[in-house]
């Protein structure tokens, strides 16, 4: 690339850089699965960001102490962390047409309906960089890593979004990007610096995601969800009516639902498991994947 008429040095001039994604080391429990005030599942877990030490898969490497620093003395990260809106966007963003060149600001303020997750508490550990995500609940971004991590049983991964500057005849193992703002950290299909995943290890998928009302037996993370509404289904189903009486159950004793099925938790330590069915199954459907 020719240098401009005010350029001097090719390594002076700060650049956009986003590196592919990192994993991020998701184990089973590793995450928790809470509901939105919509009614939709969030998940909450660590991740690692970015790792340092190493060079990454497009041959960059990181000072740690110089990105931390960066974040820290970052205004508008600060103010975004203190009101708990960091957002992360489903992948890079990425011009549409071939040639085409996205602006400062499309790079610099994440896309509304592209953000999939929040970060929180991000802090430097040794030679990773690690933050708290919360997944976004009501837009399609959002469900999609819920989905990957529920129904998937797969692991996000992450990948930072800069702006930088190359580091000219920077010895070996040293680094070779000076960090100068950092934007956030998409989620991605594939990392660029190794590690940098969800703290979930991923799991062969033999059936659909089920909710764990009790308690961490599966090793999957607790789930207390939608209780108010396996209620509602119970009280509009005949046979669910039947099944009340013949066994001299309450409402009380309904803790939710999975999988299109009410689970009933009895006072004698028995679960009932009990289908759903029609216009009721139609209807709950409708509600837990945002029909309002």
């Amino acid at each position: 690339m020719p240098l401009k008429s005010t350029q001097t040095n090719k390594y002076e001039t700060a650049c956009f850089i986003q590196e592919s994604p990192q994993s991020s080391e998701l184990k089973p429990g590793g995450y928790t699965v809470r509901q939105s005030a919509f009614g939709t599942p969030i998940c909450d877990f660590d991740a690692t960001l970015q790792t340092f030490n190493c060079y990454n898969r497009m041959g960059r490497r990181y000072d740690a102490q110089n990105l931390d620093s960066v974040i820290k003395n970052d205004e508008r990260i600060q103010t975004l962390l203190r009101q708990n809106k960091w957002e992360q966007e489903l992948s890079h963003p990425s011009p549409l047409n071939k040639g085409e060149q996205l602006s400062d600001i499309r790079m610099t303020i994440p896309k509304e309906l592209n953000v999939c997750s929040y970060i929180s508490k991000p802090r430097l550990e040794g030679d990773r960089y690690r933050g708290h995500i919360t997944t976004q609940a009501t837009n399609d971004a959002g469900k999609y890593v819920t989905s990957l991590i529920l129904d998937q049983g797969g692991v996000p991964s992450y990948s930072v979004r800069l702006l930088g500057n190359m580091i000219p005849n920077a010895r070996p193992n040293s680094p070779n990007i000076r960090v100068n703002k950092v934007i956030t950290f998409d989620c991605v299909s594939f990392p660029s610096h190794h590690d940098a995943n969800a703290d979930i290890t991923p799991r062969v998928m033999t059936e659909g995601y089920q909710m764990n009302l009790e308690g961490d037996e599966d090793g999957y993370g607790r789930v207390v969800f939608l209780q108010e509404l396996a209620q509602y289904c119970a009280d509009k189903d005949e046979n669910m009516n039947v099944i009340m009486e013949s066994f001299e159950l309450s409402l009380d004793e309904i803790t939710g639902i999975a999988s299109g099925n009410i689970i009933i938790d009895s006072h004698d330590q028995s679960r009932i498991v009990v289908p759903l069915r029609g216009d009721t199954y139609r209807e709950a459907m409708s509600i837990l994947n945002g029909g309002f």
